[in-house]
């Protein structure tokens, strides 16, 4: 029976060192899965931030848009100005250069005031 006993006890005692070391093993599994709880929810937390801003970020994109469809549409009409009328809209004296362009006949001044440019009779000037 002594034998019986010793050996009862040694698996006794084996067990409860393998039930100890299962604990061990659960308890860091369990805080593993603490730590990667947190982590999961963090990145969710980022990932949900993300998912926010997408439709800002498509309004911003279609503003843009709108803003360069403008440019576009004035780099045509510019295209169109300088084909037609031989003009640049960058270039202020392009209208110098150029014989034709749009109110190139504006520049010339007219010729100054002289006696023989006026008509007025100088002798009703001399009455007043």
């Amino acid at each position: 029976m002594k034998f019986a006993n010793n050996h009862i006890q040694e698996a006794y005692d084996t067990l409860k060192r393998q039930v100890k070391s299962m604990d061990d093993i659960l308890s860091k599994c369990l805080e593993t899965t603490r730590l990667i709880e947190a982590k999961y929810k963090g990145k969710q937390e980022v990932l949900n931030q993300y998912i926010d801003e997408i439709p800002k970020l498509k309004q911003e994109l279609a503003e843009k848009e709108k803003f360069v469809n403008k440019l576009q549409s004035y780099h045509a009409s510019s295209y169109i100005l300088e084909r037609i009328f031989n003009i640049t809209p960058d270039d202020k004296d392009s209208e110098k250069k150029n014989k034709k362009g749009i109110g190139s006949e504006y520049h010339q001044v007219p010729p100054p005031l002289e006696n023989n440019y006026t008509f007025y009779d100088y002798q009703e000037v001399a009455k007043v």
